[in-house]
């Protein structure tokens, strides 16, 4: 009766109708998918639409077996066995169906889910407990050129106001800018970022017009997830910003967010002192002396319009704390100031990690290493997300000879912020200063992919080469000598030193000592040349008077290879114990 049956099947052209019917089902799917992405409708609308065309197979079945489709129209199908027979068949038929219908339907279904989870729909590798995000830099298309700080601001408050949600792992504005103006795909970004969506969007500001445009899309294949256009007055600009990122937390996994999402406040009531304040912070972020003090004024221009805004304190803080490292400016000078200017700022917004951070690392210059840290984990409590404070603290940690702790932190930040070169670079600082020389090797060339022209991923490599005895390799990578950079200088004679060139390494120290009385160098690499060429009395003069400006250098004082030949000597002991890391 089978064999009878399976011709019955082909003669009423059964298996043709079902064939016809999945390839116009997968050819709905392709279609309907995107669009369902573009409306960013839920996920269970497309279950919805599978099970319905799944429903559909044993419709076309039955259709198939009583019709035919011919020239002449459609017909009923002429049955081929007496009608007794035909009764017995289609009991027969009635059993099988749905059989048949399951075994036409489930290959299609379960082919179709595969491949949308499968190796071909991958995500990035991310928790399942955690939504990843890139914010790209919106695109200034207002007229005026100079407004690209205001688009950029834009940008980074978004960045922060995501940072705020529960669940959701955002990408830290100084990897998502390493990707400014650069023409790669957003799978390409995504697969550097190791995030599972981008959102990228463009700013049109003309006068007190604002036009926002703002697009999620799904890294895995490229679908928006959502989009909008946003015209609105300039000061409704922070309302923006939170409608915005509670359309993208929405978006990326409604089922983390449990009760209302934070909302982004308003920090200042004047639009003046807030397009102050992002041009202040589009001069800090390019991290040179000039720049520095271009912030500092803006910053303070902000204060004039508005004393109690909080961030315009927080960055004056990081300004002033900052030139203290990329300028000549004597730490006793600028320091005191970035500390007034941090607590002012916790006063007026207890939440912002910012401050927190700043002065845990102003503790760690006076020396303060327990509330150092807890400044630290204050910040990172605060703000999960603020990949400088996880930086900072692994400084900290590493100072103390707690190696294991420092490069938790250290990998940490690089998750946060994986194209920022400073802290790739502080992952190999760990292995330097643990002494794992091969390993820190591997670290500052993973940087110097990142950045090939970074000079301090090549200075810190030539450290790490000079650790592991290849000599000739660090002096090839500090390159040709110069004159005009003084940490360049220092470590070429240090090289030279454990080339046994001490002449060559004493030249450079004279050269540099003299240049010393027309500039503030930093005294603890002084101190360090005095070691490398064997005056030990000199190094010590040197270290009294960098304690006494609270010098960054003495912070490895516990851990660094440059200071062993002075370890065995009391006065040693007795500095250590004043910075408090005996």
């Amino acid at each position: 009766m089978s064999a009878v049956l399976l011709a019955e099947l082909k003669r009423r052209r059964v298996f043709r109708a079902l064939v016809a019917y999945a390839i116009v089902v997968f050819a709905i799917l392709q279609v309907v998918e995107p669009i369902l992405h573009g409306l960013a409708l839920p996920d269970w609308t497309l279950s919805f639409v599978i099970i319905g065309l799944g429903l559909g197979f044993p419709v076309v079945l039955v259709f198939a077996w009583l019709f035919d489709v011919s020239s002449a129209g459609v017909e009923r199908t002429a049955p081929l066995q007496p009608e007794g027979a035909v009764r017995f068949g289609r009991a027969r038929l009635a059993l099988l169906m749905p059989a048949m219908a399951l075994l036409a339907g489930a290959p299609a279904a379960v082919w179709y889910l595969g491949s949308r989870t499968g190796p071909l729909r991958a995500r990035p590798s991310v928790s399942p407990l955690t939504a990843s995000v890139a914010v790209l830099p919106f695109v200034n298309m207002s007229r005026d050129k100079e407004d690209e700080y205001f688009s950029d601001g834009f940008t980074e408050e978004v960045i922060n106001a995501l940072a705020n949600v529960e669940g959701v792992r955002v990408v830290s504005r100084t990897s998502a800018f390493a990707f400014k103006g650069k023409n790669l795909s957003i799978l390409k970004i995504a697969e550097e970022l190791a995030v599972g969506s981008v959102l990228e969007g463009s700013v049109r500001r003309e006068g007190s017009q604002l036009r926002i445009v703002a697009q999620l899309i799904n890294a895995a294949d490229g679908y928006h997830l959502w989009s909008k256009t946003y015209d609105r007055q300039l000061d409704n600009v922070f309302a923006v910003e939170d409608e915005l990122a509670r359309s993208i937390a929405v978006a990326l996994r409604p089922q983390l967010l449990k009760g209302a999402l934070p909302a982004v406040q308003q920090p200042t009531s004047s639009m003046d002192a807030h397009d102050l304040y992002l041009k202040g912070r589009h001069h800090w972020n390019k991290r040179t002396g000039e720049e520095l003090r271009k912030a500092i004024a803006l910053f303070q221009q902000v204060l004039d319009l508005d004393p109690a805004y909080a961030l315009a304190h927080a960055g004056l803080a990081d300004s002033y704390l900052l030139l203290s490292e990329y300028s000549e400016a004597p730490p006793a000078e600028v320091i005191p100031k970035a500390k007034a200017h941090a607590f002012k700022a916790m006063e007026l917004d207890g939440t912002l990690a910012e401050p927190h951070a700043t002065l845990g690392l102003i503790s760690a210059t006076d020396y303060e290493w327990r509330t150092a840290e807890r400044e630290y984990k204050r910040a990172i409590e605060l703000r999960a997300g603020y990949a400088t404070a996880h930086h900072w603290y692994a400084l900290l940690l590493t100072s103390q000879a707690r190696f294991p702790e420092a490069r938790a932190e250290a990998e940490q930040a690089r998750q946060l912020d994986p194209a920022s070169r400073v802290i790739n670079n502080m992952v190999g600082v760990v292995f330097l200063q643990s002494r794992d020389y091969d390993r820190a090797i591997d670290a500052f060339r993973k940087t110097m992919d990142v950045d090939p022209g970074f000079a301090s991923a090549h200075e810190l490599l030539a450290c790490a080469y000079l650790g592991a005895g290849r000599r000739a390799e660090a002096l090839a990578e500090l390159g040709p000598a110069t004159d005009s950079d003084f940490k360049h200088a220092a470590l070429r004679a240090w090289v030279l030193s454990q080339m046994g060139d001490l002449t060559a390494a004493t030249r450079l120290l004279h050269d540099l000592e003299q240049r010393s009385r027309r500039d503030h160098l930093d005294l603890g690499m002084l101190a360090a040349l005095h070691v490398v060429t064997g005056d030990k009395n000199g190094a010590f003069v040197l270290l009294d008077k960098a304690y006494a400006e609270r010098n960054w250098s003495l912070r490895d004082l516990k851990v660094s290879p440059v200071w062993d030949p002075l370890r065995s000597d009391p006065r040693f002991s007795g500095l250590l114990k004043r910075v408090n890391l005996d």
